[in-house]
C-alpha cells in the first residue's frame, strides 16, 4: 500500500514538472510622447532661451561716509514731486543723492589755510634765497650760508606742494558728497533713504544703460564655428508675441566655459524706444549658415536619451507586438542641446512614440505599459 501511494505521488510530481510554464513578468510602467517637428527650430539652426540684460550696469556709492541730506526729486504720475525710485530714468550728470557737506567744507577751509601759510613761508624762503644768491655771487657770504638758504628754499617748496595736495584732496572729498549719474540710464536698484548714514563703498544705486540691450547665450563648439561677429539675428520676446526684434552678434568669447564647454555669444539689440526691459524673457535662433534653408528638425527630451555599452546614443521607441507594447531600442545621432531638449539628426521619424521617463531601467524588447 505504501509503495502504491509513493508511485502515485511520483507520477503527480513528474506531470507537474512537465507542464510548468515560465512566469510572465509584468510590463514596466513608463511615460512616452510622440515627437513632431518643432516650429521655429531647424536642423541648420539652434534656438536658445534668452534673458534681456542692460548694455552696461554700474553700481554707485560714496567713497566717503556721511548722512544723506537730499535725494533727487522727480515728478510722479499724480503731479507731485517725490524721491527718485527704481524704474526712473536719469540723465548723465544728474545728482542722485547728497550727503552732509559741512565737515568736508571745514576740511577744505582748513587745508586752504594751511596752504596759504605754506605759500607765505615759501615766498619768504625764495626771497632769502634770491638775496643769498646775489651775495654769494659777489662773494659777500660763504658757501655754507648760501647752501643753507638754498636748502630752506627747497624745503618750503616741498611743504607748499604737500599743502596744496591736501587742499586738492579736501576739495575732491567735498565734490564727492554728491553722487552723480555717469550716463543716461534707468535706475534698476535703490538702497538708500533720506537721513540714512552711508559708509564708503556701499552700493546705493545701480544705473543701467538700456538704449541698447543684450542677451548672452552659450553656443556649443559644434555650432560656434559658423557664428560670426556682426551676423544678423532675430530675437523673439515673450512680452511682445507679435513682434520680432532685429539684432546683431556683438561679441563672441575666444575660450569655452570650463564647466559647460560652451562659448559665450553676446547679441546686441537696439532699444531706443525702451520697450525692452531688463529681465524680459525671449528666444533667438542662430543659423549655422547665413541664408540657409531652414527645415524642421526633431527635438527629444534629454531624459529619453540612453547610452549603450558601445558609447552610442539611443532612445526606446514604443512598438506593438503580439505580446503587447514593447520598448524597442533605436540608435540615434544627436545634435545640439536646446534647453532641456536635444535635437535628433538621424534615427527617428515624426510621430514616433519615445519613452521619456524610465528609459534607463529598460532592456531592448521589454514589455511596457504607457502611463497616462
Amino acid at each position: 500500500m505504501k509503495t502504491t501511494i509513493a508511485m502515485f505521488l511520483l507520477v503527480l510530481v513528474t506531470a507537474g514538472c512537465g507542464s510548468k510554464k515560465p512566469i510572465q513578468q509584468p510590463p514596466q510602467g513608463v511615460q512616452a510622447q510622440a515627437i513632431d517637428p518643432q516650429a521655429g527650430v531647424s536642423a541648420d539652426g539652434l534656438r536658445f532661451s534668452a534673458v534681456v540684460m542692460p548694455d552696461s550696469e554700474v553700481p554707485l556709492g560714496f567713497r566717503i561716509p556721511g548722512y544723506v541730506v537730499s535725494l533727487k526729486q522727480v515728478r510722479g504720475q499724480d503731479g507731485r514731486m517725490r524721491d527718485i525710485a527704481e524704474g526712473d530714468r536719469v540723465s548723465r550728470g544728474a545728482v542722485l543723492v547728497r550727503i552732509r557737506p559741512a565737515e568736508y567744507q571745514d576740511k577744505v577751509r582748513q587745508a586752504s589755510s594751511q596752504a596759504g601759510a605754506a605759500e607765505a613761508v615759501a615766498l619768504k624762503a625764495q626771497l632769502d634765497f634770491d638775496r643769498a644768491k646775489r651775495l654769494y655771487d659777489s662773494q659777500s657770504i660763504t658757501k655754507a650760508d648760501f647752501d643753507s638758504a638754498r636748502a630752506q628754499y627747497d624745503a618750503t617748496q616741498e611743504q607748499l606742494k604737500s599743502a596744496r595736495a591736501l587742499t586738492s584732496e579736501a576739495e575732491i572729498a567735498l565734490r564727492d558728497t554728491s553722487l552723480i549719474a555717469p550716463f543716461d540710464g534707468d535706475i534698476v536698484k535703490k538702497a538708500v533713504e533720506l537721513g540714512a548714514f552711508v559708509g564708503p563703498g556701499a552700493s546705493l544705486f545701480a544705473v543701467a544703460s538700456t538704449d541698447t540691450v543684450k542677451i548672452v547665450v552659450g553656443v556649443p563648439d559644434t555650432a560656434v564655428r559658423s557664428v560670426k561677429v556682426g551676423q544678423p539675428v532675430e530675437v523673439a520676446i515673450d512680452a511682445f508675441p507679435t513682434r520680432t526684434f532685429r539684432a546683431r552678434i556683438s561679441r563672441m568669447s575666444s575660450a569655452a566655459d570650463p564647466i559647460t564647454r560652451n562659448f559665450e555669444v553676446e547679441v546686441a539689440i537696439p532699444n531706443h524706444d525702451h520697450l525692452l526691459k531688463v529681465g524680459m524673457i525671449g528666444s533667438l535662433q542662430l543659423a549655422s549658415t547665413e541664408g540657409a534653408n531652414r527645415t524642421p528638425t526633431l527635438l527629444a527630451p534629454l531624459s529619453a536619451i540612453v547610452q549603450g555599452k558601445d558609447g552610442k546614443y539611443g532612445v526606446f521607441v514604443v512598438s506593438r507586438s503580439s505580446a503587447g507594447e514593447v520598448a524597442q531600442l533605436r540608435s540615434v545621432e544627436v545634435g545640439a542641446v536646446n534647453g532641456s531638449e536635444i535635437s535628433v539628426v538621424h534615427g527617428l521619424q515624426a510621430g514616433d512614440r519615445i519613452i521619456t521617463t524610465g528609459a534607463n531601467l529598460l532592456k531592448d524588447g521589454q514589455r511596457v505599459e504607457v502611463l497616462q
